[in-house]
């Protein structure tokens, strides 16, 4: 990935998130959640697993009984249950 600036306008909300994340250290913890925040993104933006429906077909929604989308649905749940609420 190049360094060379990005021209783009964002929103407040998208220059928040930005701005936090280019915040934290460099470290092993940056890292790490940089990766899970792009495939966080990457799982909103297609909510679909690999599992197979019990027609054969892909799961196409996170809504359905899909077990490995329920556990992303839950670990998202568990996850805003922990962090707390900025005060700000």
């Amino acid at each position: 990935m190049s360094d060379a600036p990005i021209q783009i306008t964002l929103t407040p909300e998208e220059w928040k998130i930005v701005l936090a994340l280019r915040e934290i250290p460099d470290s092993p913890l940056r890292e790490k959640v940089s990766g899970l925040f792009s495939e966080l993104v990457r799982f909103i933006q297609q909510p679909r697993c690999m599992g197979m429906q019990s027609d054969g077909f892909p799961c196409g929604t996170p809504h359905t009984s899909c077990e490995e989308c329920q556990q992303m649905l839950q670990v998202l749940d568990d996850l805003a249950a922990r962090v707390p609420a900025n005060q700000a």
